[in-house]
C-alpha cells in the first residue's frame, strides 16, 4: 500500500506542536467523552495520540490510509477496545458516535459528500458525529500558514486539495444538528458535535 504520510508519521506531532501548541490535539480531544460506552468510528485516525487515554469502556473502529501512521496509532489504542485498521472505510457497520479529526480537509468535496452519505448511513437518529478541523481563517498571518500548510502536504503528501472546503456546508441542517462547538485560534480551528436528526434525506 502506498504510504504518502508515511514519511510524516513520526515527526507529524513535534511538527503540529512546534506551529500550533497543544490546539489540534486539543481539538481531537475535546468531546471524546461523548464516545464512552458507545461504539464509535474514527476516520483518518493519523497516530491515534488524541486517544491514546482510553480503556476497554471505549469500543470501535478506527481508520487510516496510511500503514506507518496506523502502526503508531496500534500502540497509542492498545489499552481501548478499538480494532485498528488500515486501509480505507468501506462504509460497513452501525456507530454511536463517528470522529472526523482533521480528514475532511485533505479530500477533494465530491469524497467529503460520499463520506457524509456513507457516514450518514452508519447513524441512527441521535447518534453523533464529532468533526474537527480547520475552518475559514481569521488573519492575513493565519491565512498565509494555511496555504504554506497546503502546498506542504501538496508536495511531501500528494494532498488533493488547493483550498479549504467549506465544511458546514456537508451537514444539511434538515438532517444534522449542531450540538455544541469549541474553537481556538479566533475560530479557524474548531470541534464540532454534529447530531443526526432523522432518516430522511428528502
Amino acid at each position: 500500500m502506498s504510504d504518502a504520510y508515511g514519511f510524516l508519521a513520526p515527526i507529524y506531532q513535534p511538527l503540529s506542536r512546534l506551529v500550533f501548541g497543544p490546539d489540534l490535539l486539543n481539538a481531537n480531544r475535546a468531546f471524546l467523552d461523548l464516545s464512552m460506552g458507545k461504539k464509535s468510528l474514527i476516520l483518518g485516525g493519523g497516530d491515534g495520540l488524541a486517544y491514546r487515554d482510553w480503556d476497554r469502556n471505549f469500543i470501535g473502529e478506527y481508520w487510516d490510509t496510511s500503514p506507518a501512521m496506523a502502526k503508531i496509532a496500534t500502540r497509542n489504542l492498545r489499552k481501548s477496545g478499538i480494532e485498528v485498521n488500515c486501509g480505507s472505510w468501506s462504509g460497513k457497520g452501525k456507530f454511536d458516535v463517528v470522529f472526523l479529526p482533521f480528514i475532511l480537509d485533505s479530500i477533494p468535496d465530491a469524497e467529503i459528500s460520499e463520506l457524509i452519505l456513507q457516514i450518514y448511513k452508519s447513524l441512527n437518529p441521535g447518534d453523533l458525529v464529532v468533526l474537527s478541523d480547520f475552518f475559514p481563517p481569521a488573519t492575513f498571518i493565519q491565512k498565509a500558514l494555511q496555504q504554506l500548510m497546503i502546498t506542504g502536504f501538496q508536495l511531501v503528501a500528494r494532498h488533493q486539495r488547493s483550498d479549504l472546503p467549506g465544511l458546514a456546508s456537508f451537514f444539511d441542517p434538515k438532517i444534522w444538528r449542531l450540538v455544541t462547538q469549541k474553537t481556538w485560534r479566533k475560530g479557524w480551528i474548531q470541534a464540532r458535535v454534529y447530531e443526526k436528526i432523522n432518516d430522511s434525506m428528502d
